[in-house]
Order: C-alpha cells, then structure tokens, then sequence
C-alpha cells in the first residue's frame, strides 16, 4: 500500500504563486474593459439639444447674439434630477476670424453654466445662471427648458478685431458630465443616456 505524501507549500512558494497569478488576471480584465471601452460610439450621440435661428450683430464694438436653444432632457438625467442632482448646461460661444486664405481661426470664447435643480419638499424646478447668481424659479421641468429656449449674450469685440473683419460666430449647448457627483460621473461616461448635446451651430456677424 502506497502511502499518499502531501509536501507543505511554505508561504515563500505561495507567495510566488500568488504573484504569478494576480497579473494575469489583471490583464484578463484590462484587456476585457478596453474592448468595451473601444466598442463604445467614438463621437457622442447629439441628439437631444438643438440650436437654431442664430444671429450675431455687431454695434458699438459689441456683439449681441441670439439663438433658440430646443432642449429635451428625460431617460437618466431626468431620473437623476427628480432624485435632488443638480444638472448643469453649458452653452458655449466661440467668434472666428476669417483670414486671407479664406480660413477661419478662433479669437475670442466665452462659456455660460446654468445650473438645473429639483426641490422635493416644493416640487419645484430651479435655474441658476453662475454669472449673475440670479435663480428663476419654474413649477415643471417643461417650464424651465422653455424658458431657456430664447438665449442671448452680449460680450465685448475683442482687442485688435476690425468691425470690417469677417466674423463668424459658432454656438453649442450641452450637458455637462463634468459636474456630476463622483460616481455618476464614472457611470455617465458609459450611459448614452448622458452623452447630450447639439452640434456647433456657426453663422457670420452682421452689421446693421
């Protein structure tokens, strides 16, 4: 009768095997997310935000520009937003200068944060607009996305910019994932759901 001959493993050679372990499964799982990671859509999905009907004049070295903002938030964000997470729009403006060989290049940009909240305890909707700290109050979330659907913004011409200068002024408003909390954000990365926003409208500047 043979006897069966168990030989100790000593921590060392566990210590050995352990190691050689935990890389391969590290790489299993890398490589796993990057394949998920590459599979998602490289350009966000743009759908839910439109601009429309813009226009920019120029009067006394200022710019003043107007455009209608079609804003649909629902899925996650609205979800999230009836929870008490403050969502926040960003609508960005960028003025081009068209140069001799007929290209457009970037001299000026200026960004407006307005920040999206729902109040359980009123059920009320509020808008915050960061520069001016003036908040608007709203009874829907209907409401308040129509009440942004007229934008408008005044800004300065900038330094060393003609008024005989071809302008052309370009327009975007989107959600900012940015600005979630830390775990929503992680999660917002991956949801389409989250990944809203409008094309860059650009018209040129006029002068009256």
């Amino acid at each position: 009768m043979q006897a069966l001959i168990i030989c100790p493993v000593g921590p060392s050679l566990m210590h050995v095997f352990f190691n050689s372990l935990f890389p391969r499964v590290s790489r299993f799982w890398l490589a796993v997310f990057s394949v998920g990671v590459l599979s998602l859509p490289a350009v966000p999905v743009m759908a839910d935000f439109t601009v429309s009907e813009g226009k920019s004049v120029l009067i006394d070295n200022q710019i003043k520009t107007s455009a209608r903002l079609n804003l649909d938030i629902n899925g996650e964000p609205e979800v999230a937003l009836s929870k008490g997470i403050a969502l926040t729009l960003l609508v960005k403006s960028h003025l081009y200068r068209a140069s001799l060989a007929s290209w457009h290049f970037k001299i000026g940009e200026w960004e407006d944060r307005l920040l999206l909240e729902h109040h359980s305890l009123s059920n009320r909707y509020t808008l915050t607009i960061s520069d001016s700290s003036i908040t608007e109050d709203f009874a829907t979330l209907t409401e308040t996305l129509d009440f942004l659907g007229q934008y408008t913004k005044t800004v300065a011409l900038p330094d060393g910019v003609s008024a005989n200068d071809a302008l052309q002024m370009r327009l975007q408003v989107s959600l900012s994932r940015s600005d979630l909390p830390g775990p929503l954000k992680l999660v917002a990365l991956f949801l389409k759901d989250w990944r809203i926003g409008s094309d860059w409208e650009r018209w040129k500047v006029t002068i009256p």
